[in-house]
């Protein structure tokens, strides 16, 4: 018999799409993301945070994609601006370096993000109110300049600053660091300065933050005091403009990067529902948001970027009240927090082989069906529990296969019947350093 899911139900109540690798997980998505987008459903706005790059195949033509390896149209981008302060040193050198770093970090980016406000004709606000933590764009570059001179800075009276010998002043935008004379031997001048090098490592591993083209997308846009505000148009990219579904590809970037950017993608979203006014066209309880979370352990386990972590959560706990649903999808149910599983109000469950990860489940089910559980470890690939707000009683399903099917389906031993030859990895290994777009030779 066709079961079928009531959408609204689904969509603003959250759900749940959980099973082992292998067990048809991907495709369950894709199926039902390809029935909102070829279903009349053409104002549709769903997200999708895609870390594998699996979506794009399936939903070719009905989504618009982005990836952070694209440029132009194709790429995402999210502004460091946007985040705040530890968490854009964090993204960059991969630390939260000492106290005296994070502190001297701070100051130094609340000047900047204030000179901004003072500059910015599209900001009406007292530049006294804004803090390192305020979303107004700021020259990071600036920012790692001064921090680096400071960490390395030479004189020849310790205690005046106005004596420091500089060789060459540098470049903030080309990441030229300011060059001092060697200091003196023993006691002899020039004297290192009060603060040489108290900032440690932390300068030079932002430095190279800013020269790694795996975070290039964390630098646009820059914005302009005499432009307009950049965050109206990078949200309404986010959210697919006039495409029902939205892929957005975090595929190829360090972990720390892309989880604070998803992270900053959820807050943005979630925030912008909340403020949107009733009525407006907009989005929010008058246009809802469905996110899809893929690998959602990784943004909701206790190893988590707090930032992906802390938005994932409060959409899962208040989303619905603002028209912002959540899809959590994870191989690994075990590792969700208790309070984000029972948020959610459908429950797909496919193979699970893991023994915690059906104990996960089964305290999960209704009471009445617990014992559904038992199949768990010997559903067939594609087929399901449901149970849960979506659907009238709890069944045992097949889902329907997607067409195309995503990037996730197990690979042909094909190739191995050719003659041999030696893998060609240049490509790959250019990719690896952050060469993209290599032709292959």
């Amino acid at each position: 018999m066709p079961v079928c899911l009531e959408a609204s139900r689904f969509v603003t109540r959250h759900a749940a799409i959980v099973g082992s690798t292998g067990a048809g997980k991907t495709s369950c998505v894709a199926s039902l993301l390809q029935g909102f987008a070829r279903g009349g459903w053409d104002a549709a706005n769903i997200v999708v945070i895609d870390p594998h790059g699996e979506y794009a195949e399936a939903l070719s033509g009905h989504a618009s994609i982005r990836s952070v390896l694209d440029s132009g149209d194709r790429g995402i981008r999210v502004p460091y601006w946007a985040l705040p302060a530890l968490d854009i040193l964090h993204a960059f050198a991969g630390t939260h370096g000492g106290g005296t770093a994070q502190s001297r970090f701070r100051e130094l980016v609340t000047q900047e993000r204030r000179a901004f406000a003072t500059e910015a004709d599209w900001l009406a606000l007292d530049s006294a109110s804004v803090t390192a933590d305020t979303p107004i764009p700021f020259d990071l570059r600036k920012v790692w300049h001064q921090l680096d001179a400071e960490n390395n800075e030479v004189r020849q009276v310790k205690t005046d600053p106005a004596t420091a010998v500089a060789e060459s002043e540098g470049d903030p935008q080309t990441l030229t660091p300011k060059k001092f004379a060697p200091y003196g031997p023993a006691s002899a001048p020039p004297f290192k300065s009060p603060i040489h090098g108290t900032y440690g490592a932390v300068p030079e591993l932002l430095r190279l933050g800013l020269l790694d083209p795996r975070r290039s997308f964390l630098q646009e846009p820059v914005g302009d005091p005499q432009g307009e505000d950049p965050l109206i148009d990078e949200v309404a990219n986010w959210l697919g403009r006039e495409r029902p579904v939205s892929i957005l590809d975090f595929s190829g970037v360090p972990d720390e990067a892309s989880e604070l950017a998803i992270g900053v993608i959820l807050t943005l979203i979630f925030e912008t529902a909340v403020r949107t006014p009733a009525g407006g066209t907009g989005i929010g309880r008058s246009r809802p948001v469905l996110i899809v979370l893929e690998e959602a352990h990784r943004y909701l386990g206790p190893a988590a970027a707090h930032m992906a972590s802390n938005a994932a959560n409060r959409i899962a706990r208040e989303g619905r009240k603002y028209g912002v649903g959540l899809v959590l999808v994870t191989q690994r149910p075990s590792e969700l927090p208790d309070t984000a599983l029972a948020q959610a109000g459908t429950l797909i469950a496919l193979r699970l082989s893991n023994s915690a990860d059906q104990a996960k489940i089964r305290a999960a089910l209704p009471d009445s069906v617990s014992g559904l559980a038992t199949v768990l470890p010997a559903l067939r690939t594609g087929e399901a529990i449901v149970t849960g707000e979506a659907i009238s009683l709890p069944a045992r399903a097949l889902v329907d296969a997607p067409t195309p099917f995503p990037n996730a389906h197990d690979p042909s031993l094909e190739s191995w019947r050719q003659p041999g030859s030696p893998p060609n990895v240049a490509a790959a290994i250019a990719s690896w350093r952050g060469i993209y777009n290599m032709e292959e030779t």
